[in-house]
Formats: C-alpha cells, structure tokens, sequence
C-alpha cells in the first residue's frame, strides 16, 4: 500500500495523472489501476473522475494533506542513509567544531563529512570554497558571497555571562543598559568584537573594556572582571564556576548563520543533515 499511497500523493500533487505517471516512470494506464486498487483497499473514492482533470473528493484531500508532509520526511531519512560516497572537506571554526557540529556527529559521519580546516573567523572559510580547498562551510552573517551556493541555517544568540558576586547574577533576564554598568570583556578580534564595539558606541559606553583572546573570556568573569558574551550554543552545554549566564532583553547580540557549498547537491544534502528537512 505504501508505492500506491506515494503514487496517490504525487496525483495530488501534480493534479494530473499523466503528469504524475511521468514523474513516477510508469504508464498512465498502469497509474489508474493502481489509484483503483488503493480506493478499492481503503474502502472509499479519493477522486472525483471528470474529463477536465483530476478532482479530489473530501476523503482524499484530507488523506493527501496528512500523508504528503510523512512521505516528505519517509524520502529525506532513506537519503540521509544512504551513502554519500564523495567526502565532502568542511572548513569549521573552534566554537562551532567544538559545540554545534558534535551534535550532529552521526549524521555526519554517515555523511562522509571531514572537518578539514578550522579558521578563527568563518569569513576566512570563503576564499578557500571559492578556491576548492573546501566544498562546504558554515558561515556567519553573510547570507551570499559572489558565486557561492548558500541558505540560511540558523541564529544564535549571545547570551550574558555574569561573575556571580555580581547583583545581576540573581535577575532572570537583564537588560544590555545594566549590563554596561560592569566592565565588558570582549574578544580581541573578530566579528564579534567588532559588533561589541559597535553597540557599544551606540551606547555611548565610556566605561572599561578588557580584551582578551576567546577561550580566556569565561575565566576572567569567573575572576569577577566583568561581563562578557558568550554563543547560546556554547551556554547549553558548558557551566563556569563563578559565572552564572543570563538572557538578554532585546538581544543586540545575534548572529545569522548560513550553510554554504560549491555545488547544490552538497548544499542540499547538508542541509537535510543539519535540518532534517
């Protein structure tokens, strides 16, 4: 019943069962009968038969409004296992080999995916995709880049970590304005430094500002320092002695990030790992 259902879902879809058979790659003879076996099977008309075209009765666009969106995610698991048999060479940076792909890793694997180089800022990964030193990257906040194939992923947001001496440790949520009532610590360099820095001035912050290499920035909260920002993807699965992280309202501090490759297919087939969709 499963092929009669599939074949039944593309009529639907195409409203035309010479269509429908053309993409199926089989007779539209061969196509009728089975449409007639599945009503005969599930004991009710899903079509209303007319010379002008394919009319669905109540039953069958229910049934084919249900059913299309399973099948969807039926064809996408079978092509997630199959193998990919082209190693597909990823560029990564440190926070999203460390924290975001990991969570992903048997799909992954199954994917033939290598992480093959690793840069401190995502913009670096894109002369080497235009190159061909690698076939896909995550990128941040650059939705599209010369030739390059690309689709948005995700966003991640910043989220405050707090030492916990001090009084905003004990709020739910703070606003960016009181969290500048501490000095910030922000990384030397990058794209997130530079966004700090911006936002910053809009505030007009004239108070201290510490710059640290990334992987010290926990460490100096810790220390009660002052206040830093740090990838939600990182917060949900690291905990800081001394530090206590603390959503932001009206987060200035996100970032988009987006999937690029060289060829559509890597990109579509990454993208069914990575969303599932």
């Amino acid at each position: 019943m499963l092929q009669k259902l599939n074949a039944f879902i593309e009529v639907a879809k195409q409203q035309s069962f010479t269509k429908a058979a053309e993409t199926l790659y089989i007779s539209q003879p061969a196509l009728s009968k089975q449409m007639r076996k599945l009503e005969d099977e599930l004991g009710f008309s899903l079509f209303n038969r007319a010379s002008y075209g394919v009319e669905l009765t109540e039953k069958g666009r229910g049934i084919a409004e249900e059913l299309t969106p399973l099948f969807g995610r039926i064809h996408q698991t079978v092509k997630q296992y199959q193998f990919h048999e082209d190693k597909i060479r990823f560029g990564s940076t440190p926070v999203l080999t460390s924290y975001y792909l990991p969570t992903y890793y048997e799909k992954l694997a199954r994917g033939n995916l290598h992480v093959t180089v690793v840069k401190d800022d995502t913009e670096d990964l894109l002369p080497l995709l235009e190159e061909g030193e690698i076939d896909a990257a995550i990128i941040q906040d650059t939705p599209s880049y010369h030739a390059l194939l690309s689709s948005y992923l995700f966003t991640d947001s910043f989220i405050a970590a707090i030492p916990v001496s001090s009084p905003l440790a004990e709020k739910q949520e703070v606003t960016f304005k009181e969290c500048l009532e501490e000095a910030q610590i922000i990384p030397t360099k990058g794209p997130l430094s530079e966004k700090m820095q911006a936002v910053m001035r809009e505030y007009e912050f004239t108070g201290e500002v510490v710059e640290t290499q990334y992987h010290a920035i926990a460490g100096l909260v810790a220390l009660g320092m002052g206040i830093a920002y740090l990838p939600e993807m990182m917060v949900r699965q690291v905990e800081y002695r001394g530090v206590v992280f603390v959503p932001i309202q009206n987060n200035p501090f996100k970032r988009d990030m987006y999937l690029y490759a060289r060829t559509q297919e890597n990109l579509d087939y990454l993208n069914g790992l990575f969303t599932g969709g």
